[in-house]
Order: C-alpha cells, then sequence, then structure tokens
C-alpha cells in the first residue's frame, strides 16, 4: 500500500485544480405574478452533474413557476431571472474518503475477510 502522504502528493500533481473547483448545489428561479416577486429553489440531485442541471432547470423554469404559483393561489406572468447557487468541493476530504476506503479494501484483502 502506498503511503498517505505519497498517495497524496500523487493525487494533487494529477490535478491542477485542488480544491478550487466548485459545483452547483441549487437553482433560485425568481418569478413574477401582477404584484409580486418570488423566489423557487431546486435542489440539485446528486445524479446529475451540472450542465444536466442547469439544462434542466432552464428547459423546465416556466412549469415549474407555474406550478409554483398554483400553489401560491396567484397567477404566474414571466421568470424575471435563473440563478445557481454553487458550493466548493473539498478533494481533501474526497481523497481521505477514497483513502481509507482502499486502506480497508486491502485489509480485507489481507485477511480473506
Amino acid at each position: 500500500m502506498v503511503s498517505y502522504g505519497m498517495a497524496k502528493a500523487r493525487a494533487m500533481a494529477n490535478r491542477t485544480d485542488w480544491n478550487e473547483r466548485t459545483e452547483i448545489t441549487k437553482a433560485v428561479i425568481t418569478w413574477v405574478d401582477a404584484e409580486y416577486e418570488y423566489e423557487l429553489e431546486i435542489e440539485k440531485e446528486y445524479r446529475m452533474d451540472d450542465a444536466e442541471f442547469t439544462d434542466w432547470v432552464e428547459e423546465n423554469a416556466e412549469s415549474l413557476a407555474k406550478a409554483d404559483a398554483e400553489e401560491n393561489g396567484t397567477t404566474f406572468e414571466e421568470i424575471d431571472s435563473i440563478d445557481f447557487e454553487e458550493t466548493d468541493i473539498d478533494d481533501d476530504a474526497l481523497f481521505d474518503e477514497a483513502y481509507e476506503a482502499a486502506c480497508e479494501f486491502e485489509w480485507e484483502c489481507q485477511t480473506e475477510r
């Protein structure tokens, strides 16, 4: 098994954007009726990547806003904006999880569990 430090150094050397990446976590659709402005938050499902999620939201924004208007007992007029919220990806935490899983797998192989 490769030591933790060596494995992490190799992983970091293969990524020029270590701990610099972000991912979209949700979309906020702002829509209006005759009198007010409303915000509808849509959480991203873990199975979708950022491109799939943004495409899906943009394609379905109007129908989602109309459904929200119906729930609020008002009439949808138009979409004002669509904003996407992002969070940083913690490559250190992802590496630690993968390294621990690899150590556990190796230990199970050695002990024939």
